[in-house]
């Protein structure tokens, strides 16, 4: 049973992390060369469709990571259950900045007419910048302790 909440949490953890890794090193970097008032459209077009993938498979993943910790305790794998433990605060963080650091500034920006930002947009964005990355360095770091705890188990 160990080994197989190891394979679903490495699995999910790793699209998590895959997929704020590539926002965060490609899009981002993509986004911040457009004009406002195509980033704008941009923008709120990737906050319709983004969160009905990673909303299910950030809370599978906590589930999953949760999962492990709880049964590596009980069939006494103690390396891989601190791993696992310590990996599942780091998919929590993720989970909680991204609804209290991202999303707020999503819901702001959704509301933007994309031919008249806000004058303060550029410090907007470098705030939800400042989330990502935060949020991005716990899911890759939760990635790395499964694949720590996957080596104890």
């Amino acid at each position: 049973m160990v080994s197989t909440l190891v394979v679903v949490s490495l699995v999910l953890a790793g699209l998590v992390a895959g997929t704020m890794t590539i926002g965060l090193v490609a899009v981002r970097p993509a986004m911040h060369s457009l004009p406002a008032t195509t980033y704008v459209l941009v923008k709120q077009a990737f906050d319709i469709s983004y969160p009905k993938f990673m909303k299910p498979l950030q809370i599978a993943c906590l589930l999953s990571t949760v999962a492990l910790t709880a049964v590596a305790a009980v069939v006494g794998s103690a390396a891989c259950a601190i791993l696992a433990a310590v990996a599942a605060v780091g998919v929590f963080t993720n989970i909680i900045v991204t609804v209290r650091g991202d999303l707020p500034i999503n819901n702001a920006m959704a509301t933007w007419t994309p031919g008249a930002p806000p004058s303060d947009w550029q410090s907007q964005r470098a705030r939800w910048d400042f989330f990502n990355s935060i949020r991005t360095i716990a899911a890759v770091s939760a990635l790395v302790l499964l694949a720590l705890a996957a080596t104890t188990s």
